[in-house]
C-alpha cells in the first residue's frame, strides 16, 4: 500500500471520534467502555501519527485541525458501522445526536421505556456539544437524527434534503439555589434587579439579551458571573450557588421539585411564560420515513405531549 494512504489504527480513530462527539475524555471512555487513560493514549498516538495537534490541552476543545479531521472521518466510521450491522443482519439502527442538557436531563431517563416498547430498534444516543451543527458531524445518513435547540435569534437556514419538526417550545426562566436566593435577600422586586445580580452565561450573553428584551428591561450590557459554554453546565453552577441561570423544563430534571433550585419571579410581575427558541428534530430526507426514525419520532412527540400535560408546578413560593 502507498505509504501516503496508510490509516491509523481503528482503536485510535474510534477513541478520537468518541472524544469529538462527547467533548471529554472521560465521557468518551464511558461511551467506549474503556479506561480514560487508554483514550488519552489513543489520542496521543493518533496525533503523533498525523503530526498535528487535534485537541487544545488548555481548553480541552478540538483544534481547527481536529474539527476538520473529525468531519472527514465520521461518515466513514459510520458507514463502516452500518456495513457491519447490515452484514450481521442486526435490528434497525438509529443514531440520535442531541444537545447535552436535553439528552442527560430529559431524554435519557425516558429511553429505557422506549427500548422496552421497541426492543427491535437499536438506538444509540450521542450527546454532542450544543454548537456542533448537524452537518458539522458529517454523519447525515439514513440512520441518523439530530435534536437541537433552535434559538429565536438564530438566522433561519434552508437545508436541502433535510426534514424537521419542532418538538417543543418551552418557556425560559431564571433559577437560583436556595442559598443564592437568601444572599439576594429574597425574590427581586423587578426583573431589572437581575442586572445587579450574578448572572451565569453560556457561551455568550445572547440568551440573557433575548430574555431581558422579551421582558422590556433596558440594558447596555449583561453582567457576567462566569461563562460556562452550555446550558446544563450553567445549571450545575447555579445548583452549586454560583449565580442565576436561565432554564427550561427540559433541562431542570427534578431540581425544582427537590428544592435544589428556586424559580425567580418578582411578586408583582406578570406570569413569566417566555419561550426563546424551540427544540427541533431533524434528519435527512432518506432517513425521515425509515422505520426506526418514524417510530422514534412518534414516541418523542408523545413524550413531549405527556410532559406538557403533566408539567410540575414551577411557580416560586409566595
Amino acid at each position: 500500500m502507498d505509504q501516503r494512504y496508510r490509516i491509523p489504527p481503528l482503536a485510535a480513530l474510534n477513541a478520537f471520534a468518541a472524544f469529538a462527539r462527547t467533548g471529554g475524555i472521560r465521557r468518551a471512555a464511558a461511551e467506549l467502555r474503556m479506561d480514560h487513560a487508554a483514550v488519552s493514549r489513543h489520542l496521543r498516538e493518533l496525533e503523533h501519527r498525523l503530526g498535528t495537534t487535534l485537541r487544545d490541552r488548555t481548553t480541552g476543545n478540538l483544534t481547527l485541525a481536529g474539527h476538520t479531521y473529525y468531519s472527514q472521518i465520521a461518515p466513514l466510521l459510520e458507514g463502516l458501522a452500518r456495513a457491519t450491522a447490515d452484514i450481521k443482519q442486526q435490528a434497525p439502527h438509529l443514531t440520535v445526536t442531541c444537545a447535552h442538557g436535553f439528552a442527560y436531563h430529559w431524554l435519557l431517563p425516558r429511553l429505557a421505556a422506549f427500548r422496552r416498547a421497541h426492543p427491535d430498534i437499536d438506538l444509540l444516543l450521542r450527546p454532542v456539544d450544543a454548537n456542533t451543527g448537524f452537518h458539522g458531524t458529517g454523519i447525515e445518513t439514513d440512520s441518523h437524527a439530530d435534536i437541537f435547540y433552535d434559538r429565536d435569534s438564530t438566522a433561519p437556514t434552508t437545508q436541502r434534503d433535510i426534514r424537521s419538526v419542532a418538538i417543543a417550545r418551552p418557556a425560559v426562566f431564571p433559577v437560583i439555589s436556595p442559598a443564592g436566593l437568601a444572599a439576594l435577600g429574597g425574590q427581586p422586586h423587578t426583573w431589572a434587579d437581575l442586572l445587579n445580580a450574578p448572572l451565569l452565561l453560556e457561551e455568550d450573553d445572547s440568551e440573557w439579551r433575548l430574555w431581558f428584551a422579551a421582558h422590556h428591561v433596558p440594558f447596555t450590557h449583561v453582567p457576567s458571573a462566569g461563562r460556562l459554554w452550555q446550558a446544563h453546565i450553567t445549571l450545575a453552577a447555579a445548583r452549586a450557588g454560583e449565580g442565576i441561570a436561565l432554564a427550561n423544563v427540559f433541562l431542570l430534571g427534578d431540581a425544582l421539585q427537590t428544592g435544589q433550585l428556586v424559580r425567580l419571579h418578582p411578586k408583582n410581575a406578570e406570569a413569566d411564560e417566555t419561550p426563546l427558541g424551540s427544540y427541533v428534530l431533524r434528519a435527512s430526507e432518506r432517513a425521515w420515513d425509515k422505520k426506526a426514525l418514524s417510530v422514534f419520532r412518534a414516541w418523542l412527540l408523545e413524550q413531549v405531549a405527556i410532559q406538557a400535560t403533566h408539567a410540575p408546578e414551577t411557580d416560586p413560593p409566595p
